[in-house]
Order: structure tokens, then sequence, then C-alpha cells
């Protein structure tokens, strides 16, 4: 089930089971094939691949082994950072659009979306 979370109320939002934005009322966003060559949002051109992964999850994994280091003398910090190597890895990726932030999970990304680039993010800074 392909989906996406919506930029304006944070929720995720399925595409088999939406026939039409519920925000701008755009019915072709969800009516035809997304091939991502433009955000079916915003329009914008430039969207990167991303993994669907709680950034939050991932540094609390490495400050509890941060804390745990003066009485494991650094094993802990390796052994929770491969801990996290071995989730972030198993975790599927995601495109988000650099403009609207909007990002669309449960979907095949193509290979060839890019990582984030602060270059081309720094050119949608407000």
């Amino acid at each position: 089930m392909s989906s996406f979370e919506c930029v304006k109320c944070n929720k995720t939002i399925s595409f088999e089971k939406v026939d039409e934005c519920p925000h701008c009322k755009r019915p072709e966003l969800f009516n035809s094939f997304l091939d991502f060559s433009l955000c079916p949002i915003c329009e914008c051109k430039h969207l990167h691949k991303k993994k669907d992964f709680n950034q939050a999850l991932g540094c609390l994994i490495i400050l509890i082994g941060a804390l745990f280091v003066p009485w494991t003398y650094g094993l802990s910090l390796l052994v929770l950072s491969i801990l996290d190597y071995f989730l972030y890895s198993r975790i599927k990726d995601s495109i988000e659009c650099y403009k609207c932030k909007t990002e669309f999970k449960n979907i095949e990304v193509p290979s060839s979306f890019l990582p984030f680039d602060h270059h081309i993010a720094e050119l949608y800074e407000k």
C-alpha cells in the first residue's frame, strides 16, 4: 500500500483510500501513476531518497551506549552502534520532497533517486 504523510496535518494518507487530497482537493494526484519525476503535491522537481527510520530512536541507542562507556571500556558503544546499523539497514527507503517536505512511504524507490543533498536543500530554505 502506497502512502504519503500530509505536511499540513501530519497524518499518513494511503493512495488507494483517497480520491482527492483532503486539503487541496486535487483528484489528479491519486488517479494517475506516480513516477515521481515531479512531486505530486507541489510539483517540485527535486526529491531525494531517505530511510524511513526514527532518528530519535537511533540517537537514543547511541546515547545509551555512550553512557555505559566508562564501565564497558567502549564496548557498549561498539555493540549498540552495530545494533543501530542493523536496524537502519533493515528499514525501507522512502522519498521526500525538498520543497514541501512530503514523505512518500511504502513505495518502490527507483534507483535514480539520490540521497539528501545539502546544497539542493539550501535552495528551498525559507
